[in-house]
């Protein structure tokens, strides 16, 4: 008999399955099953991951989802789900049954309180998919085991008229829970009744039986009827024996699995490439498009191309053209030129795009392949088909903005972040294996503080390297508990998150391949991360968010404030020598690249004078490359003579001091020596680096042969081929490193000509580090650079220049004031100068500044200058006591003074007609708690001076302000003032 599993949850069913994508393949395996699904709940996470690895292990991958559906309603609250919502299982049936289960996992979790489908929508996607209902879980199941069968019969009715006929059926389970068997024959009578064909499946949770207790333990995390829902240990996955055991009087239900497996075959197609299309004007052919750009771009960087120029661009193009990236390029240029467009910097380059003289001359990249050596085969080889790669780095502020313009320009159905997952490290698995046990926190605790504070970090790996670490889980039982619940759980998906750059954009709706979610912000994300996203053939482009660009902004923008200056990088000269001055004294903080011990201890040796030297720098100090730092030091300084393997290689490594650094030189020894092509030695480089014995064997025949067929001796050919052997592992991507040498290198400039703009913007990204913040401080004060507190009245949101060159610290910097606060305080002081203390905090919304900013600036002495230079800490403590007290006195009056005159403009006079309010009011506040002879005793003094003037009472007690009738109209004397004043208190009596 062949039974297949069609009811798997897999940890992407967040904490309420133990299994591993690879556990459930393995374990089919194991079982001799021919075939497998996978089901979480309302997600497909998994599913991709989970059908290229059961592919690859001669497995049927059968892809679903068990799902919640709402019959009758659009919105389900959360409140409602248990009541509102039922369960059933969808599994596809061939690609186009898969690319409707996607479209329903989008929906399900598109601007939904709470995940699930509607009956309509089902009914929109279900054909090519088979549906299975009635289990333990659904709707079906519960109004059965309550005895509601025609409810139960109307339910099932539902779902049949959303399912073509065939694709329907009803799973019984067994996991020897008392209401299963209670309700399974209703169950089994309901589905006869109507004939809906029974399908047996196992809900499988977990690999076996043993893991039950730590499944309870863990799904209890999330659901609080986990003791009572999988109270037995039979959620394990079950073998074909133990299955036919349990439905030995429904044989049927259990070869009814194979059936279904065979309808939910599955081919898709992976590796198809799914280029986004560029939309041309005049419906040109983007080739042709791409062609001009690039010609006319060329000519603007070059002005009359040389020969060798024009013949590089041309080969370049019929390479890309002839790949089909045409559309690829210029979509890219397309948003790299609005970013321009914008004022939104971008990046020189990144990795080996900038080897590209297209890519140059569309702007994508800014660093010259041809004046700094770098090679087009290098980042896209005709003889090597791969994707094009170009990663972009944006303004770190701004990128948002960049991927909200291709959303609106592609379609947000067609654009979308990539998807990543978050997983339980071994700390958060300890604390939440702590939960699960019921460990006494302190142990806890303690236990995870000894996991070393290193980057995926496994428990393992501390049980081994972390000596007290293992002598506390082997001294104490509940200790070892702990450890044991925590490795069950450890690196489980736990949370969905977004990649940090990756962005896709297709030629079709992504959600026809790839299931969509929702990011905060309302940003479509992938469901699959980007392993299974480019496996199914769409072009990821990377945008990255670079702090880099943005304190080369800030700095442009504080000197054009400040100096009048506006600095054009192209008028810049490369050679600065006081920038290289600044690099020889490694005097780098804050310089891209070059801040970090090792990269100091570099520049002091090697003294950099070129662009080229940077270049170097970056690319040596690594491990295994730093070892030729000393070599290329002493031949740079003249301490050693500049050697070459051979004469002929001198001017590929003469730059390098007869180093190999960079792995396009060893394209270069290959092209030159051999005879390769710069494809063919591409291909040469990738392979000599995979150390493979029986590569290396062939590849040094062919590029023996090579050197000799051009008149190199065989001896000087495997002399060199050993050097190309010996460096492919250590050499560095030129273009790389090129494109940050030229960012290193602006960073460098502005600190050596204007270092107070280029501290204050370093200090300013720096906010919410408070270890760097003190570094760089010091560094300006070293530098005989005041760095000064902040002050409400000269401060801006972050660091500035002062007229002095001083230093003065943003509002943003003061803890415990936020952005809205320092937003409102700038916007009230760009209105109008603060002319005091008390006009400040008069001015201020107490909703936006509340009293805890304003203890922290008082605290910062952002408020200083409004006190006496003289006065003491405690005396400037009372003056600003005092002021909030008067200021929340004017505040109260002038509040009262705009409900009263409101009150007074719809107030009819005595004929009946509304009359315009007085120009002077008196203004009572009293306390009604003192009883009503208190407001008594208010009108009969009232009444002892008739005259002209409105007057307001305001009930401190209840809050409650009126407006007197004509009656109570007085003259204002200082003996009317005075005795209501006795009568009410000082101070509770105002004319305004």
């Amino acid at each position: 008999m062949d039974f297949v599993h069609l009811h798997v949850h897999s940890a992407f069913s967040f904490r309420e399955s133990l299994l591993r994508v690879e556990d459930v393949v393995q374990a089919a395996k194991a079982c001799e099953m021919p075939a497998v699904a996978i089901t979480d709940t309302n997600a497909m996470y998994g599913a991709l991951g989970f059908y290229r690895r059961a592919r690859a292990e001669g497995l049927a991958p059968i892809l679903g989802m068990q799902m919640s559906l709402a019959i009758g309603e659009e919105e389900v609250a959360p409140g409602r789900a248990a009541e509102s919502l039922d369960t059933v299982v969808v599994l596809a049936m061939g690609t186009s049954g898969y690319r409707r289960l996607t479209r329903l996992a989008t929906r399900a979790r598109w601007k939904r309180q709470v995940p699930h489908v509607t009956i309509r929508e089902l009914a929109e996607c279900s054909d090519g998919l088979v549906v299975l209902c009635g289990g333990p879980e659904s709707r079906l199941f519960d109004l059965l085991a309550r005895g509601e069968t025609d409810a139960a019969e109307r339910r099932l009715l539902q779902v049949a008229n959303a399912v073509p006929a065939g694709q329907l059926f009803v799973e019984v389970q067994d996991h020897g829970l008392r209401r299963e068997r209670e309700g399974l024959p209703g169950l089994i009578q309901l589905a006869k009744r109507y004939d809906v064909p029974l399908v047996a499946t196992q809900d499988v949770r977990y690999l076996a039986r043993e893991d039950a207790p730590w499944h309870r333990a863990y799904a209890q995390l999330a659901r609080a009827d986990a003791a009572e829902r999988f109270a037995t240990d039979e959620f394990h996955f079950a073998t074909k024996a133990e299955m036919a055991d349990r439905f030995a009087n429904l044989p049927e239900a259990l070869e009814r699995t194979a059936e279904i497996a065979e309808m939910c075959a599955l081919d898709l197609p992976l590796h198809q490439v799914r280029m986004p299309r560029y939309a041309t004007k005049d419906g040109r052919p983007a080739d042709e498009v791409l062609r001009e750009a690039a010609r006319a771009g060329a000519a603007r960087r070059y002005g009359a191309l040389a020969p060798e120029v024009e013949a590089r661009l041309e080969r370049e193009l019929d390479v890309i053209c002839r790949m089909g990236y045409a559309d690829y390029f210029l979509v890219v240029a397309d948003f790299i030129r609005h970013a321009h467009q914008q004022g939104i910097s971008t990046g020189p380059g990144r990795g080996s795009a900038a080897g590209s003289l297209v890519a140059y001359a569309l702007r994508i990249t800014d660093v010259d392949p041809i004046r700094h050596k770098l090679l087009f085969e290098r980042f896209l080889n005709p003889a090597r088909v791969s994707l094009p790669d170009i990663d972009t780095d944006f303004e770190f502020e701004r990128r948002g903005e960049v991927i909200r313009y291709v959303m609106e320009k592609y379609g947000r159905d067609r654009v979308a972040q990539i998807g990543t997952f978050g997983t339980l490290q071994a700390r958060a698995a300890l604390r939440d294996a702590g939960r699960m046990t019921g460990a006494d926190t302190a142990l806890v605790d303690r236990l995870a503080k000894l996991v070393p504070g290193v980057v995926h970090a496994s428990l393992d790996g501390a049980y081994q390297e972390s000596a007290a670490f293992r002598e506390l889980v082997d001294g104490s039982p509940e200790a070892r508990r702990l450890f044991e619940a925590a490795k069950r759980i450890e690196d489980l998906p736990h949370h969905t998150s977004v990649h940090a750059a990756g962005v896709i954009i297709s030629p079709e709706p992504i959600a026809d391949w790839i299931p969509l979610d929702l990011a905060a912000d309302d940003t479509p994300v992938t469901a699959y991360p980007m392993e299974d996203v480019e496996a199914l053939g769409f072009v990821k482009m990377d945008f990255l968010g670079l702090k880099t660009l943005t304190l080369i902004d800030r700095c442009l923008e504080s000197i054009r404030k400040r100096t009048g200056v506006t600095i054009d990088w192209r008028q810049v000269d490369e050679g600065d020598k006081a920038t290289y001055a600044l690099l020889t004294r490694a005097d780098t903080n804050g310089v891209f690249q070059l801040e970090s011990a090792g990269m100091r201890r570099v520049l002091r040796e090697l003294r950099p004078t070129s662009l080229d030297d940077v270049i170097a720098v970056i690319s040596l100090n690594r491990p295994g490359p730093m070892e030729n730092i000393p070599a290329f030091c002493d031949a740079k300084h003249g301490r050693r003579p500049v050697t070459y393997p051979h004469p002929d290689l001198e001017p590929i490594l003469a730059d390098t001091y007869g180093v190999i650094v960079y792995q396009e030189q060893i394209m270069q020894i290959a092209s030159r020596m051999a005879g390769f092509s710069l494809a063919e030695a591409d291909l040469l480089r990738r392979a000599v680096s995979k150390k493979k014995r029986e590569i290396l064997d062939e590849e040094r025949a062919r590029f023996v042969d090579g050197c000799v067929q051009r008149g190199y001796s065989e001896d000087t050919a495997r002399e060199v081929y050993d050097l190309i052997v010996r460096f492919a592992d250590y050499g560095f991507n030129r273009s790389h490193a090129a494109a940050y040498a030229v960012l290193a290198f602006r960073t460098a400039y502005l600190r050596a000509h204007f270092l107070p703009d280029f501290l204050a913007a370093l200090l300013t990204l720096s906010m919410g580090s408070p270890d760097k913040i003190r570094l760089y401080e010091q560094d300006a004060r070293r530098h005989g650079i005041q760095v000064r507190p902040p002050s409400l009245l000269r401060s801006g949101r972050g660091y500035t220049v002062e007229e002095d060159g001083s230093l003065r610290a943003g509002l943003i910097s003061i803890r415990n004031v936020g952005e809205a606060a320092v937003d409102h305080i700038l916007s009230l002081r760009a209105e109008q100068p603060f002319a005091s203390l008390i006009d400040f905090l008069r001015r201020i919304e107490p909703r936006i500044v509340n009293r805890k900013a304003l203890d922290s600036l008082f605290a910062a002495g952002a408020l200083d200058e409004f006190f006496p230079d003289d006065a003491t800490r405690d005396v400037r403590r009372q003056m600003y006591e005092e002021a909030l007290l008067r200021a929340e006195e004017s505040r109260q009056w002038a509040a009262l003074d705009l409900f009263v005159e409101a009150e007074a403009k719809n107030a009819p006079d005595a004929g009946g007609s509304a009359r315009a309010a007085s120009a002077k009011r008196l203004y009572i506040r009293y306390r009604s708690r003192g009883g009503a002879q208190v407001l008594r005793e208010i009108q009969r003094l009232l009444a002892m001076s008739p005259g002209e003037t409105e007057v307001a009472l305001y009930d401190a007690s209840t809050g409650r302000a009126r407006l007197l009738g004509p009656r109570y109209r007085v003259e204002v004397t200082q003996d009317l003032v005075a005795a209501l004043e006795e009568r009410v208190g000082l101070g509770n009596v105002r004319l305004r």
